[in-house]
């Protein structure tokens, strides 16, 4: 396919970040087993209460029972009320705060997001933090066009709110964008909200129901890749 010319626009693909392009449950069980200094068992446990009350706190925003906090904020909150719980220690707690910055790549994202951006036009949108984002965008090297997060929309997905922010931010012509995630609750929401969407599966993903249907279905992102291709180029 040959490069976009000028007053040519590229299609638009908006990625979900947490658990679609980095593993973020796996990470932050491993960053909490090597600071904790405890086993991998009770280090998922402490992961899975800790993204428990992010998810929770996101709802009571989303629902209006809670004024907006930047997902930062809120991951300190979790780690204190383990701290609270003789979960963590203090000391372990206060080295976590920065963890959702340090979360892993997926083994075909940094690739495929390569791939991608030669060919189409690269947003992510997230509920993490503008600080969250800035810190896994260079440290797991994930590349973008523009990277789009809940604090610009002073709310959290599913609210329709947030995929306006990525319809707003598609470039002139490009078309109707792709919203790409593993979850299937957030490619609903973003249908709903007038996307396209493109289903890549995860490990720790929300899979599709059976009266699910999407646009695209990938296996990778090289897939996904593979599959735009395809359809650019019938059109």
């Amino acid at each position: 396919m040959e490069p976009a010319t000028e007053g040519t626009a590229r299609p638009t693909v908006v990625f979900d970040v947490l658990g679609t392009l980095v593993d973020q449950t796996g990470s932050m069980e491993r960053q909490v087993s090597a600071m904790a200094g405890i086993d991998r068992g009770a280090a998922a446990e402490v992961a899975r209460r800790w993204l428990g009350h992010v998810a929770e706190q996101e709802r009571a925003i989303v629902e209006g029972r809670r004024a907006f906090t930047p997902s930062h904020e809120l991951d300190v909150e979790a780690l204190d009320v383990q701290v609270r719980q003789d979960l963590l220690v203090a000391d372990a707690a206060s080295r976590l705060a920065d963890a959702s910055e340090w979360l892993q790549p997926w083994p075909d994202t940094v690739a495929g997001l390569d791939l991608l951006a030669a060919d189409v036009t690269v947003l992510g949108l997230s509920n993490a933090s503008r600080r969250v984002l800035a810190g896994i965008s260079t440290n797991a090297g994930l590349r973008w066009h523009q990277v789009l997060s809940s604090e610009d929309a002073r709310t959290y997905k599913p609210a329709p709110a947030i995929y306006e922010l990525a319809k707003n931010s598609t470039p002139t012509g490009s078309g109707t964008p792709f919203m790409v995630a593993a979850h299937a609750w957030d490619l609903r929401a973003a249908a709903a909200a007038g996307l396209r969407t493109a289903y890549v599966p995860r490990s720790d993903g929300d899979p599709p129901g059976p009266g699910d249907t999407f646009d695209l279905q990938a296996t990778t992102l090289l897939d996904l890749h593979a599959q735009l291709l395809d359809l650019i180029e019938s059109t």
